[in-house]
């Protein structure tokens, strides 16, 4: 195969199948069709999303990860995100070989070896086993991020992808909904500390088991019918030795280059945990994915807009979360200087203080989502076919996942004074803004993909006719 930017693969070779399949979409039974079709494939990684992710962060927001100390939770983080970006890096490779149903697969598997750690480690306080869970379902999860980030950026047709990116991530963060609930339903009365029961990890553990199975129901993304009749553009399998160049070039591209620092800022932070009592942990969890959706599918719908080209759409995009984002990081530092100043102790839902200082938290829940599926859509308007999805979603999710562990190994260190991890990410957020602009302002009009997938059309179709025609 040729490079990426010129491929252009046969038109009688597998894609000529593919086309002749979506043509016949009318022969295949409507239980088939529905199956296939993008949104229910959507829908079915967005189930695995709550499965896995979700329930990993709704585990983490009740507090302690399964009664062990703060330090040990962090640690298992650390190590968990450190196997993600060893992964990840490699995820492009692994992958494209193994297909993006089976890597799923092969995730999903590994999701409830996290919840069994919690499980045992509320159970019996063996906390090695938690820290061990750490390095396994990270390479188990690191495997399934891989695949999931090629799926999301491919899947939807091009009008809709800010609305199917919207779906997903809205999945993807109602783990601490859930997470909160439960802390809400023991911690309600003021004062109380109610403990989490083993028993509340057994439940975790059930939903992480449901994944697997909404992992098989994955079909290939050749075979996927999408809403506007468009198809997927894949291309031929490579050794793994080419692909290892690939993601090596994939890794030093302008697009990762330029994106690197947005993908390396995280919510850096132990302000909830520090300034907020049990109930108000619980409700604040509890309430802040609501603004989420509504924000996710705000932006998804400027990101969809029919009126405005793609690149206006990304700059739009990009200013809406970048001001949101600005507003939001101020805010915390101002009242996390404060407390600096006058500690407050741990606020109620019932002080005064509380919505003032409840407030920069609830909308850091809802500006980090909206950043992440804006990028994942961003990078997704570079794309000349499936598998370069895969690649770009590999190397994004592999700094994601390095800034992520080098947050908590930070967090083991500055776990009194949230405001230091506030203005590192602050600080890494005003760095990422110009390489964002440049990168931007490159963004072409039309997705690559989908000008390839015109001119093959285009191609098969005037061989159709020339044989056709000499037939006749």
């Amino acid at each position: 195969m040729t490079d990426s930017k010129t491929a252009t693969p046969n038109p009688h070779d597998d894609i000529s199948t593919a086309d002749t399949s979506h043509n016949q979409s009318v022969d295949i039974p409507l239980w088939k069709r529905v199956w296939r079709h993008s949104l229910t494939q959507m829908m079915i990684l967005s189930v695995q999303s709550f499965c896995g992710p979700a329930m990993a962060d709704a585990i983490t927001g009740l507090g302690g990860g399964g009664l062990a100390t703060p330090q040990i939770s962090n640690i298992f983080n650390a190590i968990n995100y450190a196997m993600l970006a060893l992964v990840c890096f490699l995820g492009g490779p692994i992958v494209n070989k193994l297909g993006v149903k089976w890597a799923l697969v092969l995730g999903a598997m590994t999701f409830p070896i996290q919840g069994s750690a919690y499980y045992c480690n509320s159970k019996f306080g063996n906390q090695w086993y938690l820290i061990l869970s750490g390095a396994i379902s990270g390479i188990g999860t690191g495997c399934w991020y891989v695949a999931e980030a090629g799926a999301i950026m491919t899947l939807a047709p091009t009008g809709a992808r800010g609305k199917y990116l919207a779906l997903w991530i809205v999945a993807r963060n109602l783990g601490q909904l859930v997470g909160g609930a439960i802390n809400l339903s023991k911690n309600y009365e003021k004062g109380t500390s109610g403990s989490v029961t083993p028993d509340t990890y057994v439940a975790f553990l059930i939903i992480e088991c449901i994944a697997l199975p909404f992992a098989l129901l994955i079909t290939p993304f050749e075979r996927v019918i999408r809403s506007d009749g468009t198809r997927i553009v894949t291309a031929e399998t490579l050794s793994t030795k080419m692909e290892v160049r690939r993601i090596a070039k994939t890794m030093t591209s302008k697009l990762i280059v330029l994106s690197c620092l947005w993908a390396f800022c995280g919510t850096w932070s132990t302000y909830l945990g520090t300034y907020f009592s049990v109930r108000a942990r619980a409700l604040s969890s509890l309430i802040s994915p609501f603004f989420c959706i509504i924000g996710c599918f705000g932006l998804g719908f400027i990101l969809d807009s029919k009126y405005l080209g793609q690149r206006r759409r990304a700059q739009i995009g990009l200013y809406t979360v970048v001001i949101l984002n600005v507003g939001v990081y101020i805010w915390s530092i101002i009242m996390q200087t404060k407390f600096k100043r006058h500690n407050p102790g741990h606020i109620d839902w019932d002080d005064s203080l509380y919505p003032s200082s409840f407030l920069p938290y609830f909308f850091v829940q809802t500006t980090g989502p909206l950043s992440q599926s804006y990028m994942y859509w961003l990078l997704s308007s570079f794309a000349t076919d499936a598998q370069e999805n895969v690649r770009n979603g590999a190397a994004f999710r592999c700094i994601e996942a390095v800034g992520q562990a080098i947050a908590y190994g930070m967090n083991t260190q500055t776990e009194s004074n949230p405001l230091v991890g506030f203005c590192v990410t602050f600080g890494l957020l005003g760095a990422a803004i110009i390489p964002m602009a440049i990168l931007v302002n490159t963004t072409p009009n039309r997705i690559p993909a989908d000008v390839i997938a015109e001119e093959q059309d285009a191609a098969i179709n005037k061989t159709d006719n020339v044989e056709h025609v000499s037939t006749a």
